[in-house]
Order: structure tokens, then C-alpha cells, then sequence
């Protein structure tokens, strides 16, 4: 069943694959995502635009989105009623009590949450965000990249809901209206764990701040930000990353070295451990072939 929604779904033009990429099958999201996120901004800078970003986190993902939200999805995007009525009956089996040395309560039916681990979970949720996102995109208007380029305000990746704007009363409209849908839902974003960006005439600009849930969201110049496998802050440039990145074969495989393991143990850690931490920020932070011949032969050397 969850191979053929995911077909129903894209066939038929469902899900926005330019806002939305998580948990659709053959869309490389995740990298793209943070590529076009990373080239807007150094655009902005270096053409003196305004431009600015909020990172958005959702509280509790996947626990958090209400059962009757999912049926309305299912509705939404015109499902055939038999799949509506057996996905209703498999959520509706979920119950929950608690025991204690002294008592047991009665058996509660879940009313929300999404069981993780099922293999049409992942496009279960996407459905809801896109309700959601559907909403909101409205609320502002692309943002305006400069030479006729402009770039929808809301990228998602399953709940990291990314807001790119040039104008900063549409991203306060947007988040506004994110608010009052979230609450509708009875969904929320977290403010601590959100962060924003903004740049005035390629600068970045400290004083501008945002809210959300009636909290404001922390700048990246106050803490910085990772998302889908990149690091965002106040200068906005990779040297520092690239160079924590030159740093982490040495200091890895003294700890490697250091360990108790056997052998072969070891050369797994490296192999399976090592070497796939090093993959993505080589290809997020674009480090020169140069550069990753060096790494190698550090690696091999060893």
C-alpha cells in the first residue's frame, strides 16, 4: 500500500516536489534542499540583496500529528474511500494504558501520533505537512533572488520547514499564519529550537528577530544552526566548517587507534563509521578534490 500512494501521489501532481522532498522516492531533497537554501543566501550577500531565512522546528514530529489530520489528507487528495476506511481502522486500533504497583487503567484509544517504523508512515506524514504547507504558501511571495530568479518562500524535508523571504512583512504574515494552523491542528513548532536570518543589502542584519507561538526565535548569530547536514551562522561561510571537517579524520582515528577493539573491529569502525561522516560535508561544503586526495591518503597512510 505504501509504494502505491506514493505512486498516486506523485503521478498525480499530490505533493510540490519544489516545496516538499522528504519521503519521496527519487528525489535527491535533502542535498538539493540545502544547496539552494546555502546558493540564495550567498547571492543576497554578494548582489547586496535582502533576503532572509527561518528554520522552523516541529515539535515531536510524527507523535504529534492528530489521526482525524490524516483522514483529511486522505480526503483532501481524493483517495479511494476503501483506503480511507482501512486506514482509519489500522490507526484506530492503537490503545495505550499504563500500570503501576497499585493500579492499571482502562485501555485509551490514541487519537494522535503516527507509528514509526511502518513503511507508509514516512508518506502518511508528508500528506499531513502538505495540508499544512498548502495553507501557508499564500501567505508571502517568492523570493526574489535578482537577474529574474526567484525561489518559492516554504522548502520542507519532512518537518524541517525551511522560510526563505525578501520581505520582511511576509515572513512575519507567513508565520502568523503557520501559527494559527498549527494550533488549528493542535500541531506546534518550538521557538528555542527554531532560528532565523536576516541579510539587508548583503549584510547581516542582528536586529531583525522574529516570533512564533508568541516566543521569539533565536538569530543564527546567537546560535548557530544545522540543518539537513549543514551549518548556518552569523558570517555565513564555510571556512571554519571545511577546516572541523580537515580536523576529524586525525582526532577519529586517534580514537579509533585508543580503543579496545580488535583489529578487525577496528577497521570496521573505520570503514562503516569514519568514512560516512566524512562523505556529507564533502559534498555539502564542495571541499576541493585537492583537498579529499589529502584526507585519503591520510586515512590510507594510517
Amino acid at each position: 500500500m505504501a509504494s502505491r500512494l506514493k505512486k498516486y501521489l506523485t503521478e498525480n501532481g499530490c505533493i510540490n516536489t519544489s516545496v516538499q522532498k522528504g519521503g519521496i522516492p527519487g528525489v535527491s531533497g535533502c542535498l538539493e534542499h540545502a544547496t539552494m537554501i546555502w546558493e540564495a543566501i550567498q547571492r543576497a550577500k554578494s548582489e547586496k540583496l535582502n533576503l532572509g531565512g527561518v528554520w522552523l522546528d516541529l515539535a515531536n514530529a510524527y507523535g504529534s500529528v492528530p489521526q482525524e489530520m490524516i483522514q483529511l489528507a486522505l480526503r483532501m487528495y481524493h483517495l479511494p474511500e476503501v483506503i480511507q476506511v482501512m486506514l482509519d481502522n489500522y490507526f484506530s486500533g492503537f490503545r495505550m494504558r499504563f500500570s503501576t504497583n497499585d493500579y492499571t487503567t482502562n485501555w485509551t484509544n490514541l487519537e494522535v501520533g503516527i507509528a514509526m517504523g511502518r513503511t507508509i508512515s514516512a508518506i502518511l506524514f508528508v500528506m499531513a505537512m502538505e495540508v499544512i504547507l498548502k495553507a501557508a504558501e499564500g501567505s508571502a511571495g517568492p523570493a526574489i533572488l535578482g537577474g529574474g530568479c526567484s525561489m518559492p518562500p516554504l522548502k520542507a524535508f519532512m518537518d524541517d520547514t525551511t522560510i526563505i523571504y525578501s520581505k520582511e512583512d511576509e515572513i512575519r504574515r507567513m508565520l502568523t499564519r503557520l501559527d494559527v494552523l498549527m494550533s488549528w491542528c493542535r500541531m506546534e513548532f518550538k521557538p528555542k529550537k527554531s532560528h532565523s536570518l536576516s541579510i539587508r543589502k548583503g549584510k547581516v542584519d542582528e536586529a531583525t528577530t522574529f516570533t512564533i507561538a508568541e516566543q521569539q526565535i533565536p538569530t543564527v548569530s546567537q546560535e548557530p544552526v544545522k540543518s539537513l547536514g549543514r551549518w548556518y551562522d552569523s558570517p555565513m561561510k564555510v571556512t571554519r566548517r571545511i577546516a572541523e571537517t580537515l580536523e576529524l579524520p586525525s582526532e577519529s582515528l586517534l580514537a579509533i587507534n585508543k580503543c579496545g577493539l580488535q583489529g578487525k573491529f577496528k577497521i570496521w569502525g573505520l570503514q562503516f563509521m569514519l568514512i560516512p561522516k566524512l562523505l556529507w560535508p564533502i559534498l555539502v561544503y564542495g571541499i576541493r578534490s585537492t583537498t579529499v586526495e589529502a584526507i585519503e591518503a591520510k586515512i590510507c597512510h594510517v
